[in-house]
């Protein structure tokens, strides 16, 4: 299996994909479906900062999960950048996508910049 190569290095100060948790972070397991528009959607608290998920994603309701690999997220970078959004108070919004080139991107909706962290197994 190839080494995915998302997220690009020169946004490290952004995201990082990190290869094991450790056990003294608390990791959040995040699982996006593709009948649910093609992306998955949560607000996070902003002291929730670094964000640690492993993210899990499915093409389908009945197809089987697949891990797409365990990440630390600078919430406020990522804010400031606008690849999240606030959403109420002490709250953001984390989006992740699910494209046609089978790349998952943080964005905050359709149109806006996106920032490419990781990839699908082309079936």
């Amino acid at each position: 299996m190839k080494k995915d190569i998302y997220p690009l290095s020169q946004f490290k100060h952004l995201v990082r994909r990190v290869d094991q948790t450790t056990l003294l972070q608390k990791y959040r397991r995040w699982t996006g479906n593709d009948d649910t528009d093609h992306h998955y959607h949560i607000a996070v608290p902003d002291d929730d900062d670094p964000l640690h998920i492993n993210l899990f994603w499915r093409r389908g309701s009945s197809a089987p999960v697949e891990f797409v690999g365990t990440y630390i997220l600078n919430v406020k970078r990522l804010l400031s950048e606008g690849y999240v959004r606030e959403d109420g108070m002490n709250k953001v919004r984390v989006r992740i996508c699910h494209s046609d080139d089978h790349l998952l991107y943080l964005q905050t909706r359709s149109g806006k910049p996106a920032l490419a962290i990781g990839r699908l197994p082309q079936p």
